[in-house]
């Protein structure tokens, strides 16, 4: 039989594995603590972008003209998320100033799929598709912006081009 008390260290067998037993747990806790703190600062560099203040240099470059530069800076973006549609917005908006009608369109699509609630990305398809002589798909993107921006500035001249464009059909 086995002495419960071991000489010279002042502790029981039992007292012993109670310790061991605490350390155990104690690095348990340590663990847990670590894994919900690394997805706590994960969760936190998550957050939400502010896209507005994010793309602001862009469409600085837009409104000053300098298009060559904005459709870098908005390429830029999108290496980082492909799935931002205020960045094929910019970037689309870019490629219309320079002349690459095509690459245009297909970048406005993009806003419009990525976010079916981004308004100004169905009004700028909708006037691609207009130009394009596909009167159906511009009526349905004019009236998806109206549907969005039911506030628009230019409401009655977009009502317009939707009879325009349905009388073309």
């Amino acid at each position: 039989m086995m002495p419960t008390n071991i000489r010279g260290k002042g502790r029981t067998q039992s007292s012993f594995l109670l310790g061991f037993s605490r350390s155990l747990v104690i690095y348990l806790i340590a663990a847990v603590l670590l894994i919900a703190a690394s997805s706590c600062s994960a969760a936190m560099a998550k957050k939400p972008i502010d896209w507005d203040k994010a793309l602001e240099k862009g469409n600085h470059l837009l409104a000053i003209g300098d298009n060559k530069e904005a459709v870098a800076f908005f390429s830029d973006k999108l290496n980082k998320d492909r799935e931002c549609a205020p960045c094929h917005l910019g970037l689309g908006r870019g490629l219309k100033k320079l002349g690459k009608i095509s690459e245009a369109k297909a970048e406005f699509q993009l806003a419009a799929q990525y976010d079916p609630t981004l308004a100004d990305g169905f009004y700028e398809l909708g006037v691609l598709q207009e130009r394009d002589k596909e009167y159906a798909r511009s009526v349905e993107s004019f009236q998806k912006y109206l549907d969005l921006k039911p506030d628009a500035a230019g409401r009655k001249t977009i009502e317009d081009r939707i009879l325009y464009d349905k009388n073309q059909m």
